[in-house]
């Protein structure tokens, strides 16, 4: 029973040691881009005078629910030192919503707040917004990008381009780059051109 409690006694005093003894004295944020350094500790509820033993990836969990937010991991360098590194999403499209324009990175996340870039995507029926993202990747100088039941229709180089499925896009798009035409349709039998 005394070994017990002197177990729990010298538990109690390591606990508040650690809280007195051990501070935090910096946090450094490393990584972001989009978040600001106030909210990346704001999310990761760590500041300096917080207990060093204590900061462990646990903390993190709120930064990593946020949408720009793809990785992030603590580090403690040395004793007294914590760091937060952030990878974050970057927008590669934007979305055309009813409530207006949303950024978009490769993985199909939603970003508030990003600016415009790349291609734009729209449509309707069946959400194919990962298909119409995988079809920007393989044509880079895409301007937009519509869906709908049928199939997608790609705005790209002062053309336009009708596919019914990325597979088919994948298949003919070597032969497509090199043909002369405005109009281009592709159908798993072949390419359809209107000049």
């Amino acid at each position: 029973m005394s070994r017990f409690v002197l177990a729990l006694l010298l538990g109690a005093t390591l606990y508040v040691a650690s809280l007195v003894a051990w501070p935090i004295e910096r946090v450094e944020v490393a990584g972001n881009a989009h978040l600001e350094r106030a909210r990346v500790l704001e999310l990761a509820d760590l500041y300096p005078g917080d207990p060093w033993l204590w900061a462990t990836q646990g903390r993190l969990k709120a930064l990593r629910n946020d949408p720009w937010v793809l990785e992030a991991r603590l580090e403690r360098p040395r004793v007294g030192a914590v760091r937060i590194v952030v990878r974050e999403r970057v927008p590669v499209a934007t979305l055309e919503t009813p409530e207006g324009p949303v950024g978009l990175a490769a993985d199909g996340t939603r970003l508030p707040g990003a600016q415009p870039t790349g291609p734009v995507i729209e449509g309707f029926g069946h959400d194919r917004t990962l298909e119409a993202l995988q079809i920007a990747a393989l044509m880079p100088t895409a301007k937009r990008i519509a869906y709908n039941p049928a199939g997608f229709t790609v705005d790209w180089e002062g053309r336009h381009l009708w596919i019914r499925n990325l597979e088919n896009l994948r298949v003919w798009l070597p032969r497509v780059n090199m043909m002369r035409g405005n109009d281009v349709a592709i159908y798993s039998w072949g390419v359809s051109i209107r000049r």
